[in-house]
């Protein structure tokens, strides 16, 4: 259980209103009306210290950040109290009396306190105005205005020891700096709900604010950076989903008897008990509200143990990787708790995703209770937070809105839950399952398979053999003529016939001489010859050419990327790819870095020589927009998609389509004589296609069409033609196997990995879901459902690049963007979001998303004409590319060195360097 109930403490007023304290250590809270209890959180049972000095009811409690000693502050309407609580305890024990530290009289209600990072000031939100105290004499230090509503609540950074955070009921936050007596920072008006909560990352320089209608939104602390918005998660309708999902099972029971089908007005119907059964519950959690009332950063837990290769052994040198990343973003994400009237949330601080939910209204087991093993907590007002000395549980503090009880929980970090013998991967998605039940919840779909086992971990690198039966042992090999043997008793050639020779393929001719009509003369002078065929072979000039270029590329794969390069920053080149506006759909570099490919709305696509210098080769032949272009791993070869329902492959030194995939099937008819007849068995397309890619090491070609993906073989015949048998292709392909995503009407986004052998394919789906293809098997292992709000129409995997290696697990990274959803980091092995990237702007364009080579950042267009920089290992970007005139359609890095191209819809590329 993610929860325990530990005791229920008696107070002398509602506590709802009042502000609760606990350290881990001790809790602090109205022991009588202008009493202060302190009670021991390993003897909850025993009497508490009671601290005297009060004469009004007490309204705020605060503990301090320091243990030795460890402070208390009190504040009532009367005066304003620091405690030392170790000082305390011993006058109890001794029989002296206890005495505190007065540091204000007479300032009117408080509303919230909180202590400075050194225990030196307090903080009191007092009306509209926050009062920066001495926490040892009776002195204000500065007073700060400027709301012009009650401050709810003011935190001390706990990185910037001088910067203090206000929040109010005018519905913004104030940044201050103490001292430099400044106003560093005022927001507009955010929401349209008063901000009543607010907690500090002890980790990172960020807050997280919560308002009264079920919003929570997380900016960044860090100077420079504008004090951005960096995450927005709706915890309103969290609760509503789960209440949804609560409510399902009663709002269809079972009904033995008739059913009645009635015209008269609902008002007049009878009710069933079952249907008062279900409004009696949607009343009741419909009054527990959704106003975030607590906040808390809890902290990473310590994973322990050292960590060991999954060899057994120490790896040789050369096989040793750095795969620090990789552990940074899959080691355990501290919690952020979420505390709602009826509710406790526990967030993914990372990728803020549910990671469990604590219904109140469901029984708790219980510690304190010998009779009652389990324990139903009312709704709560108030809440306190503390990190426990294991640090994988944290102590919760909830006042009763209508008992006169404070409820003390033990909440348990969700990754250390205990499992029943499953390994850590299952734990994940066990937990997902349980605790999201729709937000996050991950089907697995376990299929049966003779000699394979259904509970192995899906990667991308495979350790299993191809089966027997796989498809990807599928080869197209053309057939070759044979050539009869000559029957007995004849011989061969046949009587008559001649012996083939050059003349054979002579033009017709009916007399041994023509009178010549003068164009076989001479021409008084050459106007151009062109070259309409180019053999591999070919002269000893293109012979000294292909040579020198394959020594370029042999000395070029002998380089390696800068893992310690920074990410781009400087624009070096400015290129319009057309003269006209047009917008560039898709862009793709080729393994080697010496291309760069670009997808164009007027139905052509081109390719540039990098170093961006001068105008690119236009392939034209597409009828409709091209939409994604990719090359193959031996950098020969592009493959386009288009809107015209077709896919052609060209070769990089030929405008003209070696192969055209229009047909469903194959396309061994094409060479057929007469008009082409509608085969039923080999269809065309019916719908564009929207993405392709090279597939196993180019071997196959992935497609999507509507909600099908078709897998071809493929042969090209590369041998060299004259002008008249160029057009005489043998080039064929055939359809191997061909996988639907059944829930989804459109795959709207394809991904695989085509520079090594992986089976791994993934697409996502109109239905906001992601699909895992096993290609060995020819079949769905896996289905991520609501992996976005809206459908997802991006996705990247960490391919990595031919100048640089990783290790084993950062190719089980991958991304996905939505629409209005932001970035999200994946990890294939545990089925669950890592990371989460927000700040740009994507609401309707398909954005790109790429990884850099050394997987360290991640790039992304944006709708604000501008391309953004992530570190994978934090949630905000570290650089804006400006300067663009339009939407960024599509970002990619280059594989060799650190240079990013950016695309936009006004059809320019831009290509930025690190230097």
């Amino acid at each position: 259980m993610a929860a325990i109930h530990e005791y229920s403490i008696r107070t002398p007023f509602l506590p709802s209103h009042v502000q609760i304290a606990c350290n881990g250590t001790y809790l602090a809270l109205p022991y009588t009306k202008a009493t202060v209890g302190i009670w021991s959180m390993k003897s909850l049972s025993s009497s508490p210290v009671q601290l005297e000095g009060h004469r009004k009811q007490i309204s705020c409690m605060c503990f301090g950040n320091r243990h030795s000693p460890t402070l208390l502050c009190s504040a009532a309407n009367d005066f304003i109290i620091t405690w030392n609580v170790e000082k305390a305890r011993t006058s109890v024990e001794s029989g002296q009396q206890v005495r505190g530290q007065v540091i204000s009289k007479g300032q009117g209600y408080v509303q919230y306190v909180n202590f400075s990072p050194n225990d030196s000031l307090v903080a009191a939100c007092i009306d509209k105005e926050i009062l920066i105290l001495d926490a040892k004499s009776e002195r204000i230090d500065t007073r700060l205005e400027g709301h012009t509503a009650n401050v709810n609540c003011a935190e001390f950074c706990p990185h910037y020891d001088s910067t203090v955070v206000s929040i109010s009921d005018d519905r913004t936050f104030k940044v201050w700096d103490i001292s430099t007596s400044c106003l560093v920072y005022q927001s507009t008006i955010i929401s349209a709900s008063p901000f009543i909560s607010l907690t500090m990352d002890m980790i990172t320089p960020q807050f997280a604010v919560g308002s009264s209608d079920g919003q929570m939104r997380v900016f960044d602390l860090t100077y420079g950076n504008g004090f951005r918005c960096l995450h927005h998660l709706d915890v309103a309708k969290i609760l509503r989903r789960q209440r949804e999902a609560r409510e399902q099972p009663l709002s269809s029971p079972e009904r033995t008897g008739p059913t009645t089908i009635s015209s008269r007005p609902s008002w007049q119907l009878d009710q069933s008990p079952d249907d008062q059964l279900v409004s009696m519950t949607t009343d009741e959690a419909s009054e527990a509200g959704e106003s975030i009332l607590g906040l808390y950063y809890a902290l990473r837990p310590n994973e322990g143990g050292s960590r060991t290769t999954s060899g057994g052994g120490r790896k040789p040198a050369f096989l040793q990787t750095d795969d620090t990343i990789v552990r940074d973003l899959l080691e355990k994400a501290p919690m952020l708790l979420v505390a709602t009237p009826g509710c406790l949330v526990q967030v993914n601080a990372h990728s803020y995703e549910v990671a469990s939910y604590i219904d109140f209204q469901d029984p708790l087991p219980s510690e304190s209770f010998i009779e009652e093993t389990e324990k139903c907590i009312s709704l709560s007002g108030s809440f306190a937070f503390a990190q426990a000395e294991d640090i994988r549980q944290v102590w919760c503090l909830a006042g009763s809105i209508f008992q006169k009880t404070v409820n003390v929980l033990k909440i348990q970090h969700p990754s250390c839950i205990p499992s029943k013998s499953k390994p850590l991967t299952n734990q994940f998605s066990e937990t997902l399952r349980i605790s999201d039940d729709g937000a996050g919840d991950v089907v697995i779909k376990e299929q049966i398979d003779s000699g394979t086992d259904t509970d192995a971990e899906i990667t991308v690198l495979s350790s299993t053999p191809l089966l027997v039966n796989s498809p990807l042992k599928s080869e197209l090999v053309p057939k070759t003529k044979e050539t009869t043997p000559p029957k007995k008793g004849k011989l061969w050639p046949p009587a008559g016939s001649k012996k083939s020779s050059a003349t054979d393929s002579q033009p017709l001719t009916f007399k041994t001489k023509i009178k010549s009509s003068g164009y076989t003369d001479a021409p008084r002078m050459n106007m151009f010859s062109p070259v309409t065929s180019k053999s591999r072979g070919g002269s000893a000039g293109s012979r000294r050419s292909s040579s020198s270029s394959s020594t370029s590329a042999n000395r070029t794969l002998t380089k390696e990327y800068p893992m310690d390069a920074q990410y781009p920053t400087n624009m070096k080149v400015k290129l319009n790819v057309v003269e006209q506006p047009i917008p560039i759909n898709c862009i793709a570099f080729s393994d080697d870095g010496q291309n760069l490919a670009v997808a164009l709305s007027n139905k052509s696509s081109q390719v540039f020589k990098m170093p961006l210098t001068g105008k690119g080769t236009a392939f034209t032949g597409h009828n409709g927009v091209v939409n994604t272009v990719s090359w193959s791993h031996s950098n020969q070869w592009l493959l386009t998609s288009s809107a015209d329902k077709t896919a052609r492959l060209w070769h990089k030194t030929q405008t003209e389509p070696v192969l055209t995939i229009d047909n469903i099937n194959n396309n061994f008819t094409m060479d057929k004589e007469g008009p082409k007849a509608v085969d039923k068995n080999n269809p065309p397309f019916t719908k564009e296609i929207k993405h392709c890619r090279f597939y196993y090491v180019d071997k196959f070609i992935l497609l999507t069409n509507g909600n099908t993906m078709y897998m071809y073989k493929y042969h090209l015949d590369d041998k060299p033609k004259d002008d008249i048998k160029r057009y005489q292709t043998k080039n064929r392909y055939k359809l191997v196997k061909s996988l639907q995503m059944d829930r989804a009407q459109q795959i709207t986004a394809l991904s695989s990995v085509n520079g090594f052998h992986s089976y791994i394919v993934l697409c996502a789906g109109s239905n906001k879901s992601i699909e895992v293809f096993d290609m060995n098997k020819a079949q769905s292992v896996r289905v991520v459902p609501d992996v976005h709000t809206r459908p997802v129409h991006t996705i990247c995997q960490n391919e990595g690049s031919t100048y640089v290696s990783h290790s084993p697990n950062a190719y089980d990274l991958f991304l996905t963007a939505a629409p209005t959803d932001g970035i999200k980091l994946w990890d294939l092995r545990t089925n669950r979001c890592v990371r989460r990237y927000d700040g740009h702007m994507n609401r309707v364009h398909s954005c790109g998303l790429a990884f850099s080579p050394c997987a360290k950042y991640i790039a992304t267009g944006s709708e604000d004409r501008t391309a953004y920089i992530f570190d994978i290992r934090a949630g905000t970007y570290v650089h804006r590319l400006t300067g663009h005139t339009d939407v960024v359609s599509d970002v990619k890095f280059h594989p060799l060195y650190p240079e990013l191209v950016t695309a936009s819809m006004d059809g320019k590329i831009r290509l930025y360097s690190d230097r």
